[in-house]
């Protein structure tokens, strides 16, 4: 059946028409061709007209990109959710079907007084579309794809034809076009107090009682900083919720100022100023109080002569609020302690973590220019650092929020233990000036007479303190051990001439290999076990145990590791052939390490070991002492 007679058939029985006879297809403008070939895109004026209703006059204004209201009123548009969805309409009205029909017969396709006319004219204030929108139609058009999808249509009639007969069954991609001039063409006036331009907004103020919050940034690409009542750095997620909320702030209806009696001026009063670069205006929302128990309450703005009514809980088609907006600066200021950027991590010349309280000695990481960091130790010595240990710290003071705000206009540290430091750390930088970061502790009975511990940080020079968690400030290495990487060696895999494991209370293993020929001899005690080896596990054992990683380092003076270790489980050697500066093989180099479990008991959850080439201790886990006791170098026999 052709897509002409199916949409006779829908409209037979949807009672659109009573005869078939009265549809003849028409060819000015083929099936499938879009209305309207001019581009709708360049339209800058829309007229909307219906009958018993005033015309409606919509000019864009380029300069601002805002739609604008003439007649009936002067206001602002809404341009994305009406004008320029109604233009979109008609610039993706596709025909369907094009058909001639009675004069009498035209109201039944709803021409009559509820069609709507347009008019769309561009710059030049040419006409580039006449039409008006008559009834829904029943047929839908199929549109194929990995998923079909069933666009509805609607009759349209261009009025500039000769043939005021002809109409169209055109696409409609709105999903019901006259929706949209429902209410009288109330959907056409910008509900929201404002339309704003993130990119052009340069500073909003927040005044509510006898408190301001200013939030400001000095050039378009620049960071948000608050400079009231405190200057302050901001959360940027906190930040650009704010003004998506206010750019979504939406009235639920508009009223005449000559319809509202407002609420005398009082200190209830919530104003809400914007302010652009390039211009030296403020549009300022002044909201009044409500009434009691209201969901919503009025307001005005000062560039618009109308009332909004603004909901104060969210509703089924009002998601944003006027009472989302921050009650305080602590909903938009940072809750970071430290804020370092690129620029600032490439200055970074060095790191002190002193332990005041503790007697430890202080922990210096510095490096020349371009350089990497080292530990400086006695004697002016110099070890590599692990250096994600530094960043791990700085991600924390960069991005770890603080748990609350303490105080903004602290003069005495004491009562937050910052007279007594805990833990300094210090950021000496190449250019920049010098950053000190402190942490404090408390201890206060509770209400039920439990001493309880509380923690604090300032940024020296700083009147705001933050209260922080204990894990924060346990986290800190303050220890030189805690500096120092965790590889136990790093050995050439290639200059492995053999290997040896010890387990308690069982024979040595030794395996020697030949790299040049490769083979591989194995003892076990005192029996030859070479023919039960496989080559290719053992040459895996060296490959993933030439390069050995601990979980974590230990303190050289680690007396639960020193006692553990009095009786190690397990043995672990591994010897490299040295060679002198001509290249000839020289001395042999066995570094060993030991291991014992923390516990004894079947649950023990890691292990202590000790190597002959470091003074410290260091933590493994299970798989990795798994791995070094060399079980499954054999054959499954």
């Amino acid at each position: 059946m052709s897509t002409a007679a199916l949409a006779v058939l829908s409209l037979i029985q949807c009672g659109r028409i009573d005869l078939a006879k009265e549809l003849q297809s028409q060819t000015t403008i083929q099936q499938g061709q879009k209305l309207f070939q001019a581009d709708l895109t360049t339209t800058s004026d829309l007229r909307l007209n219906k009958q018993g209703t005033p015309e409606h006059h919509f000019i864009y204004n380029k300069k601002t990109g805002l739609w604008n209201g003439i007649t009936p009123w002067r206001d602002r548009a809404d341009g994305p959710k009406a004008v320029e969805l109604a233009i979109k309409f008609a610039l993706n009205a596709e025909v369907v079907e094009s058909l001639s029909v009675a004069k009498k017969e035209l109201p039944k396709y709803g021409f009559d007084q509820d069609a709507i006319s347009f008019e769309c004219r561009n710059s030049l204030g040419d006409i580039i579309a006449e039409f008006e929108v008559g009834k829904a139609s029943a047929w839908h058009k199929k549109i194929e794809g990995k998923e079909d999808i069933y666009v509805p249509t609607v009759y349209l009639r261009r009025t500039d034809e000769e043939n005021d007969k002809h109409i169209y069954l055109c696409t409609d991609f709105t999903g019901n076009i006259r929706k949209l001039f429902n209410t009288e063409f109330k959907n056409f006036r910008d509900h929201r107090p404002f339309a704003l331009n993130i990119n052009k907004l340069r500073q909003v103020r927040l005044v509510r009682s006898k408190t301001e919050i200013v939030l400001e940034r000095r050039a378009p690409d620049a960071s948000w900083l608050l400079t009231k009542p405190l200057e302050l750095k901001t959360d940027p997620e906190a930040v650009i919720s704010y003004l998506v909320n206010l750019s979504k702030l939406e009235a639920i209806a508009l009223h005449s100022t000559a319809q509202v009696a407002l609420p005398e001026a009082s200190e209830e009063l919530q104003k809400i100023s914007i302010s652009n670069f390039g211009s030296d205006e403020e549009t300022t929302l002044t909201v009044y109080p409500p009434a009691e128990n209201a969901g919503s309450t009025y307001a005005t703005v000062s560039n618009r002569d109308v009332v909004f009514e603004l909901p104060l809980i969210a509703t089924p088609k009002v998601s944003n609020h006027i009472t989302q907006l921050p009650d305080s600066i602590n909903s938009l200021r940072s809750r970071t302690m430290l804020h370092l950027n690129e620029t600032d991590r490439a200055d970074l010349r060095g790191i002190i973590v002193r332990s005041p309280t503790s007697g430890s000695a202080p922990v210096l990481i510095s490096r020349i220019p371009k350089g990497r960091y080292k530990l400086l130790g006695h004697n002016n010595s110099k070890e590599d650092i692990d250096e994600s240990v530094l960043a791990n710290l700085l991600k924390q003071l960069i991005t770890t929020p603080v748990k609350d705000f303490a105080s903004d206009a602290a003069a005495d540290f004491s009562p937050f233990g910052l007279d007594q430091p805990t833990v300094v750390i210090d950021f000496v930088f190449f250019y920049g000036p010098p950053i000190q970061l402190r942490f404090g502790k408390v201890t206060q009975n509770g209400p039920d007479g439990i001493p309880q511990d509380q923690y604090f940080a300032n940024l020296r020079d700083s009147p705001i303190v933050w209260e922080v968690t204990g894990e924060l400030i346990s986290d800190i290495p303050t220890r030189s051990w805690d500096w120092q990487p965790k590889e136990i060696w790093t050995l050439p895999v290639i200059d492995i001439v053999g290997f040896t494991a010890q387990t308690e209370g069982q024979p040595e293993l030794a395996i020697t290999y030949d790299y040049l020929d490769d083979s591989f001899t194995a003892t076990f005690g005192d029996q030859d076990v070479t023919q039960k080896l496989n080559p290719q596990r053992a040459k895996f054992f060296l490959n993933e145990n030439h390069h050995l990683v601990a979980q974590q380092r230990l303190s050289p003076h680690n007396a639960q590791a020193q006692q553990a270790l009095e009786n190690p489980i397990l043995t672990i050697s591994i010897t490299v052939q040295e060679f002198d500066n001509e290249g000839l093989p020289a001395d042999k180099t066995t570094n060993t390490l030991e291991i014992a479990p923390a516990t004894r008991s079947e649950n023990n959850a890691f292990f202590y070991a000790k190597a002959s080439n470091s003074s410290g201790y260091f933590i493994l886990n299970k798989d990795t002492v798994a791995q070094l006791a060399a079980r499954d170098i054999f054959e499954e026999d």
